[in-house]
């Protein structure tokens, strides 16, 4: 099923907790798009594509060995460069730098607007968010590690004796740093969220607007798992109401 999925001839139609129900592609894509000639014609420009959608979905990326090429098949040093030449001559990427940073990153050139709007407005609201652990941004957690000095690793498939924090452990930013990590559990049957254990990284300084932000940061994320009632005491020592 995932095979004729993966070569079109199927659509996940809908899913029910992790089972995946199937259909037709034909049967909801128009014929037209189904059988419309492939816009790359070649595999070059396929790779082109690839790393294109690659780069957007993490926002930028470097030229190195990467976990965010995961399925892109061969795509060792000599291909990747090439790749990356080609995007380069065409203006489609730009090469930018990021402070206290040697290596050479990328950004679509697309995005040169935003990131000089950034740049360009520094009193920009800083907000608090839990980041998935799947999330884009941390596909390649090297260089996670390299820009935000943030050592994480998904421990979901570590047995429990290695493990260094928790099982489902989400990392959370902070403005424009990365100040720690949370494991959360969200009671289904009573309907109450709790913030089992949280770190904080040892370069962060700990005050109260940090602890509102974050408290904030748990209650909008109750929300959004439909809880009732949260229990984090664990962020800061006492309970939220």
């Amino acid at each position: 099923m995932e095979t004729l999925y993966f070569r079109g001839d199927l659509i996940i139609h809908h899913k029910k907790g992790t089972i995946k129900y199937y259909a037709l592609a034909e049967d909801y894509i128009p014929l037209e798009i189904l059988n419309d000639k492939d816009p790359n014609e070649t595999e070059f420009e396929f790779m082109k594509w690839r790393l294109l959608r690659r780069i957007s979905a993490v926002g930028l990326l470097w030229n190195r060995p990467s976990d965010a090429w995961l399925n892109m098949g061969d795509f060792k040093s000599a291909k990747r460069s090439n790749v990356f030449e080609a995007l380069l001559e065409e203006e489609k990427i730009v090469e930018i730098k990021v402070e206290a940073q040697k290596e050479k990153f990328y950004c679509l050139s697309s995005d040169i607007d935003l990131i000089n709007l950034v740049l360009d407005n520094r009193k920009l609201k800083e907000r608090t968010e839990l980041i998935a652990p799947l999330d884009s941004m941390l596909w390649d957690r090297k260089l996670i590690k390299a820009i935000f000095n943030f050592d994480y690793k998904w421990e979901i498939y570590t047995p429990a004796a290695e493990r260094k924090f928790g099982y489902y452990v989400l990392p959370i930013i902070s403005g424009t740093n990365f100040i720690g990590r949370v494991e959360i559990i969200n009671e289904k049957k009573s309907k109450k969220l709790i913030v089992k254990n949280f770190w904080y990284e040892n370069n962060v300084k700990h005050t109260k607007k940090l602890d509102s932000s974050l408290e904030n940061c748990v209650k909008r994320f109750a929300e959004f798992n439909e809880c009732i009632s949260v229990d984090a005491k664990n962020i800061n020592g006492s309970q939220m109401k």
